[in-house]
């Protein structure tokens, strides 16, 4: 909250700091401090906390959202990773990108990319969110039958989206929606308990399942493992799915494990350590989302034509 432009917020925050008794003045946490207001309206009738929370919440849904249209913005890791992984082979399963993030990275690089996001959300004229719709699927049909497209693959935001608003019980595909209908679990202690309403329960059940099924590959970059109901499902996922692979990213990967659940880090990383070591299916990579991109690699099928251009390649590689 100490970004330029937002200095009468900060100067608010230390207003409510004192209204609501929020201490922690050292190592502030917003979403302890969130959590704290919360906890203070709901026996309060305190319109400068309300009306500074409601701001807090518009300057969220402006930071994920500004960011993409700047000119220097960069998704390109965000391309790279859907080139390299949702183009493969069409009889394999989709790939699955479960994010916590609110933003629209995801869904911006597929449009560049001319991909299909299914997302759970309906193909008519207003988007409404139903949890079928992840049992769906793209074919390309021809003359003599159909076959699954190319380049689809599923998107599950878990804690919403500002591309997302509650309209009563049902939630649609909003381009503009506000600080009080927007379909976000905004930062605060509360997370746990918010993620067991719709639609934040259909796809955190759907993330449980991908957990359980054999023979999957699970890929966690920049997750703090803060949020026990995201992170105690991977940390007994690995005990009981004997062929889950889990592979660890984060560029202070190192730190995190050395810490072991001090000087801010979870103490899930030094509990993933301790099974690596008693040999269970773990790897870590010290390095940021674009380091970790750059050494994934294509999982596509080369076509007749590739195939026959790549013989043909090392064909003339053995004559040199």
């Amino acid at each position: 909250m100490c970004n330029p432009g937002t200095w009468d917020l900060t100067q608010q925050a230390r207003q409510v700091m004192e209204a609501v008794r929020y201490l922690e003045t050292t190592n502030p946490n917003i979403e302890h401090f969130l959590s704290q207001c919360d906890a203070y309206l709901a026996f309060n009738d305190d319109a400068t906390v309300k009306v500074f929370v409601s701001d807090v919440k518009a300057v969220i849904l402006d930071a994920c959202s500004a960011f993409l249209r700047a000119p220097a913005a960069d998704i390109s890791a965000y391309r790279q990773l859907l080139q390299k992984l949702a183009r493969r082979r069409v009889r394999d399963p989709r790939l699955k990108v479960f994010t916590t993030n609110y933003d629209m990275c995801f869904e911006t690089a597929a449009s560049d990319l001319g991909m299909m996001t299914i997302d759970g959300f309906s193909y008519t004229r207003r988007r409404r969110f139903d949890g079928r719709h992840f049992s769906y699927d793209i074919v390309r049909r021809e003359t003599e039958g159909h076959e699954f497209a190319e380049g689809v693959f599923q998107l599950l935001k878990l804690h919403g989206s500002v591309s997302w608003s509650r309209d009563g019980k049902e939630i649609y595909e909003d381009a503009a929606p506000t600080p009080a209908n927007a379909c976000l679990i905004y930062p605060a202690k509360g997370k746990y308990q918010q993620a067991f309403l719709q639609p934040h329960l259909e796809l955190l059940s759907r993330y449980l399942e991908f957990l359980r099924q054999p023979n999957s590959c699970l890929i966690v970059a920049g997750f703090g493992f803060n949020d026990d109901h995201l992170s105690e499902p991977i940390f007994s996922a690995i005990q009981s799915n004997p062929s889950l692979k889990l592979i660890l990213c984060d560029f202070q990967c190192i730190m995190h494990l050395h810490n072991r659940g001090f000087h801010g880090s979870s103490d899930y990383w030094g509990r993933f350590h301790d099974l690596a070591r008693r040999g269970l299916d773990i790897h870590f990579i010290s390095g940021s989302f674009s380091d970790l991109v750059s050494h994934i690699p294509h999982l596509r099928t080369a076509s007749p034509a590739e195939q026959l251009a790549n013989a043909v390649k090392r064909l003339g590689g053995q004559n040199s």
